[in-house]
């Protein structure tokens, strides 16, 4: 039997690995402050035996881990992880003393800046008493990434942190002895180590903020469930929970299992499935998906698909691997982010030596190459990319959008072909007009109607069923491809433009008119789609009236009519020799080969289908939800290269100046303000990021 979770009980510490599918485990890690904590992370889970594949987001805080059983243990990983520094916890017990901490550091540090204008022996000592107290209560976290990440062999933001507040501090002491002849600059290594937890504290607020769809979706893997059993209720987790189990619903309960509802009426919060957020109602014999909240009703549902199965197991895949992604652009800028840390060390080594050898000034020379270590940012490059694609994929969500390829962001489009049928059409064709005989008319359609699984078959049932007809299926009749469904003394046949009609013999005994009825949302979608400068054109298996019908109501100036789904996949083809990057919109079953093809392939489905669809996104609203893509795609393609440039001119124009380079016009950087501009230079990646 798989397993699903895994509880895991080390000494004083105790993490929850979630297997969401055979030996795939699924962490929540804290501790993590910058890409490159993630970077040693997997570099060293790499390295186990037994490892398949590992896949960290620093954003999330996550690692996601394939394992081969019977080579290794989620013991094992987890040991790994919590011996580079980082703790691997439980979401519902995990608890942040980040916000204790840096205030802390705020009450040490101040009384420190007013004691530098005292002038007095005695406040020397004190200072040294208390940025001691900083330096080991809000310095511990940095010392101790800083040490790991070095032994892993993978610089990060902190070793740059420790290195300037630790150097600053110690010569301080070294001159407050006499040692050296120099003034101590304590206020130095106490205030940029608060002011570089104060930047980490607002980065990590946005971010849980922009990122809280995404959180609330993996928080369905730690819910408990009441599960009506021999001794009344019992409260389980969504792995202990089986098929035919009746679990018990209530206002403000998480569902993480499929099932049909047998008792009772709820109200549920769709929004983590549809996007909207509208509550809706469900009574007995209502398919109850998981991703669900009860916001009021009581209800009991019997379950069909246990958790591993279920539609919010298969939502979390999908992020998993979209978050797993890397875009190229993002490969690049993790490069930089690993190596910028020994260029920054090795660059104030020579900095330091450059103006001892020109001044002989150890103080002047020790305050350049701090500001030069603690000014550089390899954070800002780290998290330009991967922040930019992980809001967006949160904003994509919420939305109802289920990106699962963020290489969309890089890839640009000028054409985009629409599916008719099920993309700006209901996909569900209705009866609309009717020329019938009598009642007995309605009884045969009816009787007809149920042998044929078409769609205009089941539109006619449907239309004869809302009226109260019905009538068992005759004998001896056979369903022929083209034609209709023929028996002895009847008949069901399809006439042109979209009528159905009911023969006995060579006389009309009814006529239906069957029309796949226009989306609501599809002509402003169109018109949006234009406005944004794309091209639009609509396929179509549909005879040519209906198509040039529906495509001027759209507002489509270009369509194809009469396309088989493997042809369309040529008229791909034929934009994309012309110069035309594609997107092609369809079913994302039936128009597999199409959207493979595509530059960029968007699927429409909802509910148990999006499991069966393929393409790069799903939309599980409307055609609506595309001209929100296209805003999203947008978006954070231009936050990435803002970011981008954001990151590299900042450390291009400072680094110069840390390193003493307008000396000569008596503008110089003193380290802990090195230290603020360092933080306010990741802030405002992540402010740009996170912001509307």
């Amino acid at each position: 039997m798989m397993r699903i979770i895994t509880q895991i009980e080390r000494l004083n510490s105790h993490a929850c690995a979630f297997i969401l599918e055979p030996m795939r485990l699924s962490l929540k890690v804290s501790g993590m402050t910058c890409v490159n904590c993630a970077r040693a992370i997997e570099l060293n889970l790499r390295r186990l035996h037994g490892v398949k594949d590992v896949k960290v987001s620093f954003e999330l805080g996550r690692v996601w881990v394939e394992i081969e059983e019977e080579l290794i243990s989620p013991q094992d990983v987890v040991a790994v992880i919590e011996s580079l520094g980082y703790r691997v916890e439980d979401s519902l017990t995990g608890r942040d003393f980040s916000a204790v901490v840096l205030a802390l550091c705020y009450i040490l540090s101040v009384p420190i800046v007013f004691l530098m204008f005292l002038h007095q022996p005695w406040s020397l000592y004190l200072q040294a008493l208390l940025a001691g107290v900083v330096q080991l209560v809000g310095g511990w976290s940095f010392y101790r990434s800083a040490y790991l990440s070095a032994r892993a062999g993978v610089g990060n933001m902190d070793l740059l942190v420790a290195v300037g507040s630790t150097t600053a501090y110690l010569y301080s002491l070294l001159s407050l002895v006499g040692f050296l002849k120099a003034h101590p600059m304590f206020e130095t290594s106490a205030l940029l180590i608060t002011f570089v937890r104060t930047g980490k504290w607002v980065e990590d607020r946005f971010k849980k903020r922009a990122t809280r769809k995404l959180r609330d979706l993996f928080g369905f893997q730690t819910v408990k469930v009441r599960v009506l059993g021999p001794k009344g209720e019992e409260e389980k987790s969504p792995s202990e929970v089986f098929k035919g189990d009746r679990v018990i619903l209530r206002k403000g309960d998480l569902i993480p299992v499929d099932g049909h509802l047998q008792e009772g009426t709820v109200w549920l919060d769709q929004s983590l499935i549809t996007g909207e957020s509208e509550p809706v109602k469900m009574e007995a014999g209502a398919l109850l998906l998981s991703g669900s909240l009860v916001v009021d009703g009581y209800g009991v549902m019997k379950v069909e698909k246990t958790f591993s199965g279920s539609y919010v197991s298969f939502l979390i895949k999908l992020v998993e691997k979209a978050l797993s992604e890397k875009p190229n652009i993002q490969r690049i800028s993790d490069k930089i982010a690993h190596y910028f840390v020994q260029g920054v060390l090795i660059l104030a080594l020579l900095v330091f030596a450059f103006w001892m050898w020109r001044t002989h000034d150890l103080e002047r020379s020790l305050t350049y190459a701090l500001a030069v270590v603690v000014v550089s940012c390899p954070c800002a490059f780290g998290i330009a990319v991967p922040l930019a694609i992980v809001v967006g994929l949160s904003r994509a969500y919420s939305r109802g959008i289920l990106i699962k390829e963020p290489s969309i962001f890089e890839r640009e489009v000028d054409v985009v072909f629409l599916d008719k049928t099920g993309t700006v059409t209901e996909g569900k064709p209705k009866v609309v007009k009717v020329r019938v005989r009598d009642e007995e008319a309605l009884r045969v359609a009816h009787a007809l109607s149920s042998l044929s699984n078409h769609p205009y078959s089941k539109a006619i049932r449907e239309y004869t069923a809302n009226l109260g007809i019905s009538a068992d299926p005759p004998s001896h009749c056979k369903e022929v491809v083209g034609v209709g469904i023929l028996c002895d003394e009847y008949a069901l046949k399809g006439k042109e433009n979209g009528w159905v009609a009911i023969y006995r013999g060579e006389e009309v005994l009814a006529e239906f008119y069957v029309e796949d009825t226009l989306r609501e949302d599809a002509p402003q979608a169109v018109d949006q789609l234009k406005r944004m400068g794309l091209k639009v054109v609509m396929l179509t298996g549909d005879r040519e009236e209906r198509a040039k019908s529906i495509s001027d109501a759209l507002g489509i100036e270009e369509w194809y009519a009469s396309v088989k789904p493997e042809d369309k996949m040529q008229v791909l083809e034929e934009y994309q020799k012309r110069g035309y990057r594609v997107c092609m919109v369809g079913d994302g079953i039936n128009d597999a080969p199409a959207l493979a093809k595509a530059d960029m392939s968007v699927a429409m489905g909802s509910g148990t289908e999006v499991a069966k669809l393929v393409g790069d996104v799903v939309l599980l609203g409307g055609i609506g939800g595309l001209v929100e893509l296209f805003r999203i795609k947008k978006t954070v393609s231009r936050r990435i290269k803002q970011n981008l440039f954001w990151a590299f001119s900042y450390n291009v124009l400072l680094i110069p100046v840390a390193a003493g380079g307008l000396a000569s016009f008596g503008i110089s950087l003193k380290p802990e303000w090195a230290g603020l501009l360092m933080v306010l230079s990741s802030v405002a990646v992540v402010i740009n990021s996170v912001r509307p």
